[in-house]
């Protein structure tokens, strides 16, 4: 079992790992640039990673899991209603990006490089999709969403939506205000499926 001291090492390194990315670039960074930051010797860092490819996937990791926690929309039956839970489920969405705009950047950077990191984050997006498409059959079940309309491309051409735009806001530039910009989204969004927009929002 993991005890908390060997969590914190490990955290340390995930840290400092990332640190050292981002201020190095990848390719640049070495196993001892990553050590000489966490404070640790190398022997510590092999204790619970393989390299730093190894190091990178376990970052990566941690934005698909954020994702799944944070973006994955609530029950279409809670109290707040489908399109307020779509709209938080958009902020939190831009919020992930714009805090892990480095992680990002680094995750297009190594998928041109190496294929496993390419294939995880095709499957990261296809899980995104996915559960977007269950809430949305959730919602035609519940008499919430359009029935007519295709689920799996709807779906898809949502996040694929979503995603770029939040890309082209935390990593490249584009300003605008993050609020009007989640609320903006989910008009689109409900717009696309069917679902009522509040008056007053």
């Amino acid at each position: 079992p993991t005890t908390d001291k060997s969590q914190r090492t490990r955290d340390e390194i995930l840290a400092a790992a990332r640190t050292c990315f981002t201020r190095h670039g990848y390719a640049t960074t070495t196993v001892e640039y990553i050590v000489d930051e966490a404070g640790l010797s190398r022997g510590s860092f092999y204790t619970y990673f393989e390299s730093k490819v190894h190091v990178f996937r376990h970052l990566a990791a941690r934005i698909d899991r954020q994702i799944a926690e944070q973006v994955g929309m609530l029950s279409p039956t809670a109290k707040s209603g489908a399109y307020e839970n779509l709209l938080t489920s958009n902020r939190n969405y831009l919020r992930i990006v714009a805090e892990n705009a480095d992680l990002y950047r680094l995750v297009d950077e190594m998928a041109a490089h190496d294929p496993d990191v390419a294939k995880a984050r095709l499957a990261s997006h296809h899980r995104h999709v996915g559960r977007v498409a269950d809430t949305i059959r959730r919602w035609q079940r519940a008499g919430r969403a359009d029935r007519s309309i295709d689920v799996d491309i709807t779906s898809a051409a949502l996040v694929s939506m979503l995603s770029g735009f939040a890309r082209w806001m935390h990593l490249e530039g584009d300003a605008f205000d993050e609020d009007a910009a989640a609320t903006r989204l989910t008009d689109m969004w409900a717009a696309a499926c069917g679902l009522e927009i509040p008056a007053m929002r």
